[in-house]
């Protein structure tokens, strides 16, 4: 059976186009009878210090993805912030402090901490709610969203359609060549000789006519999203000796002068004329960084907003409505207006692990967590096992089948007469955990037994759609060259293979070799599996290289690897010999720092002849004093108390409300 298809007429698509069309964006305001590059906010905040303990007061500017700092109100396109935090996946909390009120924390990827305070609760709620939508405008989203907006158009025919009328970034960012050659965090990053920012007229002089190459500061460069960062060796990542905001910029190649070959390229921006000059070590490395800043440009706020409203469109012709949080468990619920939600806004459980295709991390009616338990069954907060016909909610309070993903208007989770689930595959059939078929017009039945119409039945296909979709994101997002994934009939990733052709399913139970399907990466559909080729005898040598401060890339030894080696393997193998030197070492494909979750899914071979680290070029900020960790502990103790004080009162309130503590009239 295929996927259910919703027949998209011309008029449809007609106005698809001209929705598309009207989107605008916008990436300068006007300020002081000039025109500066937007930002999201800016003002001041008080920031308690991380040694002495005193409070400072601050000007911040919100931009794009980055939190900046200054001493005094100064121009928000400066390129001297006393820091920069990169807001990517950071958690933003609300915390009260007996000297302070209406503070907030924010704790980054790299798990350093910044504990701030607005003037009012006014002001702390803005800026939380601003903060909170900085941190999805990277490039990782940017990617993500792109190419689900591409697969959503994809599905029902309206490509050429997204792709001619979009006014966003999408046709950069869900560019197949691209997102093969570029690791999902994007950017740049390595030693350039520099200029510095707005340097005076003499210096740039010298630099385009080619007389201060040996003269000039080699520094390292950090390309993060759409800023670039200025470092010196051994400087802390928040503290950048300078960074410069791409949007509006021009990239350009200063044309060779002498008869010395010199890489030399200049950024300049066009609204604020903040400008630097740089030279890359050979004509690969300038081209690669003179790219990834040009796509820097890209990685706005209002990028992502026109996105989003991209994304609102292309959703309305495509995936299955939302469906409202049901008035009790099991029941169908109403269709509600608000498009259903970008696939990145859930990609991780809360205990880090990566979601099945389509899935939601779930909770109970209590809203608590269910969690993964380590043989792959479902259990509560106690550790008790969850049955699959316990009611389970999103974050949202949307109802979830028993394989976790939203269940559309009209559809309730189904099951056997036995209590066994049913789900609805990728394909739009109907299945059993273990892969066996079941006919939509069998008999289904609801957790409590009860024979479900043949509507409420029908109502469940629509799930088919938004598990293709999210299959083909993840498959696009991983190149045509990555490893195809091992999934079960419902799109879900085996958990291993035992002996006899046993497969362990995401529960946990053993399913036959047949009921395995395989992503084909190129289309991101579920074909036939097929058991993997064994390793071939032919093996080649990988150099691992760094490039150090004061000299070109330095060779740190090679590993020998096949073409099924993954980048996962080869850090396994070179660890133990780094570790002295390289503690936390970085791979760099193509200049670009990848995440370990990456690795597994970027094979050895296509990193040939070499691969680059990143070694001690940069230092993690400093571990807070003890009494900063202690302070942050009690406010977080405090916290957690008033929290579930605030919810034992409503427990209780709720219970009066019900008469449970009336005493009866007889």
């Amino acid at each position: 059976m295929s996927v259910p298809k919703l027949v998209v007429s011309q008029q449809k698509l007609d106005q698809l186009a001209e929705d598309l069309k009207k989107l605008e964006i916008n990436t300068v305001i006007h300020m002081g009878g000039g025109s500066v590059p937007a930002f999201q906010r800016q003002g001041y905040l008080e920031k308690l210090g991380h040694s002495r303990m005193k409070w400072f007061r601050r000007f911040f500017v919100l931009r794009d993805s980055f939190l900046l700092s200054y001493n005094l109100q100064k121009s928000d396109f400066t390129v001297e912030p006393r820091a920069a935090v990169h807001l990517g996946n950071a958690v933003i909390q609300l915390l009260d402090h007996p000297e302070r009120q209406f503070c907030f924390l924010i704790t980054t990827m790299q798990k350093d901490r910044f504990l701030f305070a607005a003037e009012n609760e006014d002001e702390r709620r803005a800026w939380v709610k601003d903060l909170e939508e900085a941190k999805l405008v990277t490039h990782a989203n940017m990617i993500k969203l792109s190419v689900e907006n591409k697969c959503l158009a994809e599905e029902k025919g309206a490509a050429a359609v997204a792709i001619d009328n979009s006014t966003s970034a999408l046709s950069i960012f869900s560019n197949p060549e691209y997102i093969q050659s570029t690791p999902i965090t994007g950017g740049a990053e390595g030693w350039l000789r520099t200029t510095g920012f707005n340097a005076d007229e003499q210096s740039k002089s010298a630099f385009k006519l080619g007389k201060a190459k040996s003269s000039l500061t080699k520094c390292y460069f950090i390309l993060r999203d759409s800023h670039l960062l200025m470092f010196h060796g051994g400087d802390i990542l928040t503290k950048p000796r300078g960074a410069m905001y791409l949007i509006g910029t021009a990239v350009t190649a200063e044309e060779e002068i002498t008869e010395e070959k010199s890489y030399y390229f200049t950024v300049k921006s066009q609204e604020c004329g903040d400008e630097i000059g740089l030279v890359a070590s050979t004509a690969k490395v300038r081209s690669r960084w003179m790219q990834a800043l040009k796509i820097g440009s890209r990685v706005s706020h209002p990028d992502y907003k026109l996105l989003m409203k991209e994304h609102e469109l292309l959703a309305a012709v495509t995936m299955t409505p939302r469906a409202a949080p049901p008035q009790k468990p099991n029941a169908p619920s109403e269709k509600i207006d608000a498009p259903p939600p970008p696939l990145l806004t859930e990609e991780f459980d809360i205990q880090g692990q990566q979601l099945d295709p389509g899935t939601r991390q779930a909770f109970d009616d209590s809203g608590n967590p269910i969690l993964r338990g380590p043989d792959g069954q479902l259990v509560n907060v106690s550790g008790e096992v969850v049955t699959p016909t316990v009611p389970r909610y999103g974050l949202e309070g949307e109802q979830l089948d028993a394989f976790n993903r939203p269940l559309p208007p009209g559809a309730v989770p189904m099951f056997t007469a036995a209590g066994v689930p049913i789900g609805v595959g990728p394909d739009g059939a109907h299945y059993l955990p273990d892969g066996t078929i079941v006919l939509q017009h069998d008999p289904h039945f609801d957790a409590s037994g009860n024979q479900l119409s043949q509507e409420t039945v029908d109502a469940s296909n629509a799930v088919a759609t938004n598990v293709s979709v999210a299959i083909r994101v993840r498959a696009k997002l991983k190149g045509d060259n990555a490893q195809g994934e091992a999934v079960d009939v419902l799109g879900r990733t085996f958990r291993g293979v035992e002996a006899g052709g046993k497969l362990i399913n995401a529960d946990g139970q053993e399913v036959p070799m047949a009921s395995a399907r395989l992503v084909d990466n190129a289309s991101g559909k579920l074909v036939q599996y097929t058991e993997p080729k064994k390793e071939s005898n032919e093996t080649h040598s990988l150099l691992i290289k760094v490039e150090n401060e004061g000299e070109e890339e330095h060779e740190l030894g090679s590993v020998e690897i096949n073409e099924t080696t993954n980048l996962k393997d080869v850090r396994e193998r070179v660890t133990s010999d780094l570790k002295a030197d390289f503690p936390d070492f970085v791979f760099l494909f193509n200049g670009v720092s990848m995440l370990k979750h990456e690795e597994a899914n970027k094979l050895a071979i296509n990193c040939l002849p070499e691969i680059v680290i990143r070694g001690k070029e940069l230092k993690a900020m400093e571990p807070p004093k003890s009494k900063f960790n202690k302070k942050l502990s009690e406010l977080q103790q405090y916290q957690d108390k008033k929290r579930r004080e605030e919810e034992e009162f409503a427990e209780v309130m709720a219970r009066v409300r019900q008469g449970k503590f009336l005493k009866s009239a007889n």
